[in-house]
């Protein structure tokens, strides 16, 4: 004997109110059939005592109604007889139970749709109370009633759909729908739809409610400027434009297309690299994989919060969508459905959190590859092609964002407050994403289908690892087929490897003729112990007096190192000429910059010959940098500084640094000769400490200020920019020290004088 199972009336409920427990979802899920339904516009108005969903979409017949509406947990989106064998339509939905979305919102619905080129609108009236009286055995022995009209039966200036469409009217609600409450499913129904995806500007939302036209118009009418989105009821649903984060952002770009995985790293408008490499995800081809990822530092995330209305960590991090619909909850503030935060603890300063995130991960496909929650508020079932999806996310997308944002970005603090990528014009910036960059590459199956050869060239030599960073450019120019540049970084880093070696020898030299020195003359241990006591107190003496035979040596030796460096410049380029070799402008002048600077080095080593008071063998010092800019200041420069006067105070307590001071002196110095060019009598340095690791220092002076013929005082910084007779070179070194030590420079507006100011920031 045969039997049959029963279907309680209960059934209703437990894929209905039970199974979508929000209101939010509950809405969702009816939007989402619009769309199915190929609607470009739904319209939702909200009464008093009822909700109506209003769409444009292809409508219903009473054979759509009873065979497939009726037809509880069937979908014809499913089993491809929705729109025919030659749909390429992709849908929200494929469940057959959003319809039960309805007796979450209201105890009654009225459903009326329409079918193009039809009189009819078929109309179907459900009381899902009826499913819950004790006395029907059965869920199949409720009956629903259904009858036609000849238009649709709407309240007074709600608009009917035209051609086609469907209207669900949902009464007796069984929840208020206040004006928080509505602004708050908004601005859920913004992240609805893909915000990232132009292909979803076809399909739009608009909310209506007349009780709330009286407050809207009081916002609108006392609010000055743009009001931020979605903060007015009666409006279209607007999508963030992230077009705008594009220009403000470090982002990286992913796509798996033709078998390939591509990734594209751009930095505040400025394309890094693109690279493409084999897909290893099978699962994927064909799925449309695409994700893009934002870095937001201090500056994007006040940018989002200015233009939404909204902090970047309340409204989502990372978010899924399948066929051009989110998955929820995946992108919420308390998900972390790609383990982000959890590794973010692991260690928080080697790893991005998602309150440093936002982005979206975009893919298509049926219910067998990417299958959503029946709760639809549980994300995806796990699947082959969702494990594949989580591993290309963090392998391809998070990693590599990561390896940028974290290597680079990162030892610049002063960048968590920059809109552009400006601090990319320092040698040290470029030769860490340099690094980044050639370690990705490093790699048989990766290809480097495009890198940013204005950010990648030649640098300066004098960056802190300048043989590493040349051996990354000439392997990256490999890679990308560029003989040419491959040439000149072996041309470079050989130059450099040659010049190495000539100051080592000037360094033994120098360390062979002391050492005779020592031999031939001794100093008393105990006059020693009383000059060392001495010079305890000061970093600086102030007479020549002072001075003994062994820090003259260290002075002597470390100028006979910059001599000899500049002569093999020079003797390198002479060369060069004497050869017939014909010189590159921009690497003439980055020669005759570096002698430049070496000649600066020369007098600034000089001046210290009488007032400084510590050994110069080492080059770098750990010091406190305060109290080394102010004794500087109050009693090297007046020795040397004509028509100009040097003032400094301080509020620094202690801002121990390593530093060069030979540079940090050649920074002062060049700010000094700048303002007499200026025609300034005195120039003021105001050093403040604005927390433990930051300090400012603010210069000024009367001088004639920047020239109005510099059309952006940013450009000042540059190579080469001058409006004097110099060579443009002095603010240019000031910004390759402050480079080094992880420092920006920037223009200002004066306090008290009326030249020129800058606002110099030092991190340690």
């Amino acid at each position: 004997m045969l039997l049959n199972f029963k279907v309680s009336p209960q059934l209703k409920s437990i894929i209905g109110r039970d199974l979508i427990t929000d209101d939010y979802v509950a809405i969702f899920e009816l939007v989402k059939n619009s769309y199915d339904a190929h609607a470009t516009r739904v319209h939702i108005h909200f009464f008093s005592d009822a909700i109506y969903i209003i769409d444009n979409g292809k409508g219903m017949s009473f054979e759509d109604i009873e065979n497939k509406w009726l037809y509880v947990a069937y979908s014809a989106k499913s089993d491809g007889t929705e729109d025919g064998d030659n749909s390429v339509h992709h849908y929200a939905g494929s469940k057959g139970v959003g319809r039960f979305s309805c007796d979450r919102l209201g105890v009654h619905l009225s459903l009326m749709s329409k079918v193009l080129n039809s009189d009819v609108v078929s109309r179907l009236q459900v009381n899902w109370g009826a499913f819950e009286d004790s006395t029907v055995a059965s869920f199949i022995d409720v009956q629903v009633q259904y009858d036609e009209t000849s238009e649709f039966k709407l309240p007074k200036n709600v608009v009917p759909p035209e051609g086609s469409g469907t209207v669900l009217k949902i009464y007796e609600l069984r929840d208020t729908w206040s004006r928080e409450r509505i602004l708050n499913l908004k601005n859920s129904l913004s992240k609805l739809i893909n915000p990232f995806n132009s292909s979803s500007e076809s399909f739009g939302i608009d909310f209506h409610c007349i009780e709330q036209l009286a407050e809207d118009e009081r916002l609108i009418s006392n609010f000055e400027g743009e009001l931020p989105p979605n903060t007015i009821v009666n409006s279209s649903v607007e999508n963030f434009i992230f077009e705008t984060l594009q220009q403000k952002t470090t982002w990286l770009s992913t796509k798996i297309l033709d078998g390939m995985v591509i990734s594209e790293l751009i930095d505040r408008g400025e394309t890094l690299y693109k690279v493409s490499e084999p897909n290893p995800y099978l699962e994927l081809e064909g799925t449309g994989f695409e994700c893009n990822l934002f870095y937001l530092n201090r500056s994007a995330k006040s940018t989002f919060a200015r233009r939404m209305g909204i902090s970047s960590i309340s409204f989502g991090s990372v978010f899924l969508f399948k066929n051009g619909f989110r998955v929820y909850p995946v992108g919420d503030e308390a998900d972390d459905t790609f383990g982000i935060d959890r590794r973010k603890q692991q260690g928080t300063s080697r790893y991005l959190g998602s309150r440093d995130l936002l982005g979206r991960i975009d893919v298509h496909g049926d219910e067998a590859k990417f299958k959503e929650s029946s709760s639809r508020d549980k994300g995806l079932i796990e699947t082959s092609a969702y494990e594949e999806l989580l591993e290309c996310f963090k392998r391809k997308c998070l990693y590599r964002l990561e390896n940028y944002v974290v290597g680079v970005t990162w030892k610049f603090k002063f960048d968590n407050d920059l809109e552009d990528a400006s601090f990319l014009e320092g040698h040290e910036a470029r030769a860490k994403a340099l690094q980044v960059l050639s370690k990705l590459t490093n790699v048989p199956d990766i290809k480097v289908d495009f890198f940013n050869k204005d950010l990648f060239g030649i640098l300066s030599d004098n960056i802190s690892d300048f043989p590493r960073a040349m051996n990354d450019l000439a392997a990256l120019a490999d890679k990308a087929g560029d003989e040419g540049l491959r040439t000149r970084a072996l041309e470079a880093f050989n130059k450099f490897q040659a010049l190495q070696e000539s100051e080592a020898e000037a360094i033994r030299y120098a360390e062979r003729e002391r050492e005779a020195r020592h031999l031939a003359e001794k100093v008393a241990a105990k006059t020693k112990k009383a000059l060392d006591a001495e010079r305890s107190k000061n970093l600086f003496l102030t007479s020549l007096k002072s001075r003994d035979k062994d820090t003259l040596e260290n002075l002597h030796h470390q100028v006979i190192i910059y001599a000899i460096s500049a002569h093999h410049r020079l003797e390198g380029t002479i060369a060069d000429v004497r050869d017939g070799i014909e010189l590159d402008r921009v690497e003439l002048e980055r020669s005759l910059g570096n002698l430049m600077l070496l000649n600066k080095k020369i007098i600034a080593a000089s001046r210290f010959a009488t007032s400084a008071n510590f050994k110069l063998n080492s080059s770098k010092i750990t010091e406190d940098f305060t109290r080394y800019l102010v004794e500087y200041i109050e009693k090297i420069c007046p020795i040397y500084i004509q028509r100009i006067r040097a003032v400094v105070t301080s509020d620094s307590k202690l801002f121990e640094l390593e530093f060069f001071p030979i540079e940090v002196s050649i920074m002062i110095d060049n700010l000094i000769e700048n303002s007499k060019k200026a025609n300034a009598s005195v120039i003021k340095f105001d050093i403040r400490q604005i927390s433990p690791n930051t300090l400012e220092i603010y210069v000024e002076d009367d001088g004639d200020g920047i020239s109005k013929d510099i059309g952006e005082v940013s450009q000042i910084f540059e190579k080469g920019i001058t409006t004097t007779d110099g060579s443009g070179l002095g603010l240019y070194h000031v910004t390759e020290v402050l480079q080094a030590l992880k420092g920006t420079i920037s223009v200002v507006e004066g306090d008290s004088l009326p030249g020129a100011s800058f606002l110099i920031r030092v991190n340690k």
